[in-house]
């Protein structure tokens, strides 16, 4: 019936018709052919990166110490007797085998020549009474009580010229008489402490290192020796004695060093500052700002490669003013300078390159 109706209407009005039905097709083609908008990609976090290329570096240990006496001997008296005179002065350098203190000898010179003659008295007898013994007009009981004699007589001058001896405190190697216990006029006994002396060429530098630097130092390796109070003047050491037991409160190893001091112009007692060098390597200057810490506690750095950011953990080997020192990277590397905390591990980044300061391990 409505169709019916519909045919009529469209024989009276044709056009009107005609324009519908076009009206309709143009809208259906409308939906069908008509492109689905493509979605707006997400933009990627941006990154300032560095490219770096390692460099080869030398590692050092760096350590504090101070200058010391390679020996202190203290004089003891090996006689008894009364101070003469000081031959020599405290601060003063004295040569081996100089006088530094004299005790009295007192009676000792007389002493000596009467033992001198004594001993060619039985020297003479001996001498008799072996060639008696020889034509067998010498008892040979006889002749042994006489050669007891003569050996008597040897013994008692050199007592006598030890004590003589003895009465001169010599230096027993160049050095510097630091301390005097006596002056002129006391009565010292065997063992009595006379002076000290301190030998200070060669010159001593101790210093302690930590068990984790204990391995990286070796007996007969160099190291560079600045002292402070001297306005950092520079000398060559080398390491003489590694301790081998770690001090009990501490922790650490004692290391000594030496090193020439002609004239031992240098004194015992300065602040040293002493750098080993260690074994070379490859590695980067970075800045700490740069360093990034992993949620199990593994330090590393953040880089950008095939556009992803991978983390790789490194070797702090030196704290420098310019930076830190580090190692275990590639042997280039474009390096997260700004934005690193922002983004993960794996992630998709845009990376801008920024030129840094070329900094030479």
């Amino acid at each position: 019936m409505k169709l019916s109706r519909f045919l009529q209407y469209a024989y009276r009005n044709p056009i009107t018709v005609m324009i519908g039905i076009a009206a309709l097709l143009f809208l259906i083609r409308s939906n069908l052919f008509h492109a689905t908008p493509k979605p707006v990609p997400l933009s990627l976090p941006k990154v300032s990166v560095s490219t770096l290329t390692a460099q080869p570096i030398v590692t050092s240990i760096q350590l504090n110490g101070h200058t010391a006496e390679a020996r202190r001997v203290i004089l003891k008296a090996k006689t008894i007797g009364r101070i003469l005179s000081l031959p020599a002065t405290k601060g003063q350098k004295v040569d081996s085998g100089q006088d530094v203190i004299l005790i009295d000898a007192e009676d000792r010179p007389a002493r000596l020549e009467e033992a001198k003659s004594k001993l060619n008295q039985r020297s003479l007898e001996y001498k008799a009474d072996a060639q008696l013994e020889a034509k067998a007009f010498k008892a040979q009981n006889a002749l042994a009580a006489s050669k007891a004699d003569y050996d008597s007589a040897k013994s008692l001058l050199a007592t006598i010229e030890q004590e003589i001896a003895d009465t001169h405190i010599k230096a027993p190697f160049k050095s510097i008489l630091e301390e005097t216990f006596v002056e002129v006029g006391d009565v010292v006994n065997i063992g009595d402490k006379i002076a000290t002396v301190i030998e200070l060429d060669p010159l001593k530098i101790v210093c302690d290192i930590s068990e984790k630097d204990i391995l990286r130092v070796k007996e007969g390796g160099k190291a560079q020796v600045f002292l402070t109070s001297l306005e950092d003047q520079k000398l060559t050491a080398e390491a003489i004695f590694i301790s081998k037991a770690a001090d009990p409160k501490t922790r650490t190893y004692r290391v000594e060093l030496t090193t020439a001091n002609p004239d031992m112009a240098i004194p015992a007692g300065l602040t040293a500052r002493i750098i080993f060098p260690t074994d070379s390597t490859h590695g980067y200057m970075i800045s700490p700002a740069t360093i990034s810490l992993k949620d199990d506690g593994t330090i590393g750095v953040k880089v950008v490669e095939n556009g992803k950011v991978v983390f790789y953990p490194v070797n702090i080997i030196e704290t420098k003013p310019e930076g830190l020192l580090v190692s275990g990277l590639p042997e280039k590397i474009s390096l997260i300078t700004t934005g690193g905390d922002f983004v993960i591990e794996g992630q998709q980044v845009t990376s801008v390159e920024v030129s840094t300061p070329d900094k030479t391990p």
